[in-house]
């Protein structure tokens, strides 16, 4: 098979493929008592989960497993720089000592109960402090939902309509009433937020992943070109013309195995922003 066939099967490939699945892990500390209708600055004490700079406008679902006695909290804020003035919507697992859940809406930082709303649920024992647990929610359409495990659309155990919904331009984490809580938070990365940006990550190292495709007598540019074609594409290999792109395998990534190679550099592509080059932090 002729190079131009095997890139244009390989790219056909790429496009039936989703988003990939990054996880990153939070602790969400001691915070006292904050309640999400009483505090006007409420986003000052939430923990942004975007701590790869990865722009995530118009998110809609987030999987992710706790570990916290009670009072899981997820904000999805209309806000993407910490204003506590946008509208924002308020998960809650296990409130209440671990006996109810709730989905809340704010409009504003006003306080007033006018610009509230509150759904509460009865779902006991949902948390627990010494043990991972699996839980989804979900904004589409204006139609908010809690679940448990890690399939979008399964278990639900709270659905609430809103009939003004508003975009999700940040998603922020905390427990309440003095919890700790440890997280393992999985945020798809769309394929198409690819900004057309490289960034060398290491110097000596190569990344060793699935590699979709080798050539020698390649160039930088030619090798970062390939790359920038295929979807499936997460970065590439390069040395003294030696192109290598390379690929994550299913599931959920949570580090990129590198060897140490004299003279190899593993270069990662950048999604929306030159900031948000994911693979350099892994």
């Amino acid at each position: 098979m002729v190079f131009g066939q095997r890139l244009f099967l390989l790219s056909i490939v790429a496009l039936k493929t989703l988003g990939l699945v990054i996880e990153n892990t939070f602790t969400t500390p001691k915070i006292g008592y904050r309640s999400f209708f009483h505090t006007a600055d409420f986003l000052q004490y939430v923990v942004d989960i975007n701590k790869n700079g990865l722009d995530l406008s118009g998110i809609e679902t987030l999987t992710f497993e706790v570990k916290a006695c009670q009072s899981v909290t997820i904000i999805m804020s209309n806000s993407d720089d910490g204003d506590s003035s946008k509208p924002m919507y308020e998960f809650i697992i296990g409130g209440w000592s671990n006996l109810k859940s709730a989905i809340r809406r704010r409009n504003d930082d006003s306080l007033t109960p006018g610009s509230q709303h509150s759904v509460k649920f009865y779902t006991p024992d949902l948390c627990k402090c010494d043990e991972y647990r699996p839980f989804w929610i979900s904004a589409i359409n204006g139609v908010l939902m809690i679940g448990k495990g890690l399939i979008v659309g399964i278990n639900v155990i709270a659905e609430w309509t809103d009939p003004y919904p508003f975009t999700v331009r940040s998603i922020g984490i905390y427990t309440n009433h003095n919890t700790i809580g440890e997280w393992k938070v999985q945020i798809e990365v769309v394929n198409n937020l690819y900004d057309g940006r490289f960034s060398r990550c290491t110097t000596n190292y190569k990344a060793v992943l699935n590699i979709l495709f080798s050539k020698k007598k390649t160039q930088l540019f030619q090798c970062a070109a390939l790359c920038d074609k295929l979807l499936s594409c997460i970065g590439l290999n390069y040395h003294n013309q030696s192109c290598e792109l390379v690929a994550l395998s299913p599931g959920v990534v949570t580090k990129i195995p590198k060897k140490q190679e004299d003279g190899w550099k593993f270069y990662s592509k950048c999604y929306r922003y030159k900031r948000a080059c994911l693979w350099c932090d892994f």
